[in-house]
């Protein structure tokens, strides 16, 4: 009996001693703000720097809440290259073209089992950002499939998408 004692001890020692080295990733606080959370991910560096290049940093630093449905470098990297470097290099239409990516108000695309499937809100441009499904029952958001939903920041969230939404 003594000896089950001891083993258990020490199993339990162990599992306390790995959760000690987990805790500090678990518990890292969430980003601040959607540009700070966006920044952080490998895939969104175009867009985060596209943001800059418009002067929304502002906007995606504020109270909220905001969603922003943000492009990969891959669907930047899809535009044709005169068009992609024209666009990146033009503050008002970059301005006006990520404006479009980007609402306002909390949108969670998944909550539990249900995800979004139907429906639209307006964009920051003022116009309709249509929800809906393919054919293989994904997700789209103006067309776009989503490749990460509901990133959480302090003032919102950001959803990575795989095409510009022009």
């Amino acid at each position: 009996m003594r000896l089950t004692r001891v083993a258990a001890c020490r199993s339990l020692v162990g599992c306390l001693f790995a959760l000690s080295l987990a805790a500090p990733a678990l518990a890292q606080p969430r980003p601040a703000t959607v540009l700070e959370l966006a920044a952080q991910q490998k895939n969104l560096t175009t867009f985060v720097q596209a943001v800059h290049t418009a002067g929304l940093d502002d906007m995606l630093k504020g109270a909220g809440p905001i969603t922003v449905y943000a492009p990969s470098d891959e669907a930047f990297a899809k535009l044709p290259a005169a068009e992609r470097d024209s666009l990146l290099s033009s503050p008002d239409r970059l301005r006006a073209l990520l404006l479009g990516h980007l609402v306002k108000d909390m949108v969670k695309m998944r909550d539990g089992d249900s995800a979004v499937t139907s429906g639209s809100v307006e964009n920051a441009a003022g116009r309709e950002l249509a929800f809906g499904t393919d054919d293989r029952d994904r997700t789209t958001v103006a067309g776009a499939h989503l490749l990460a939903t509901d990133l959480r920041a302090d003032n919102g969230c950001v959803n990575v998408i795989d095409r510009v939404l022009i």
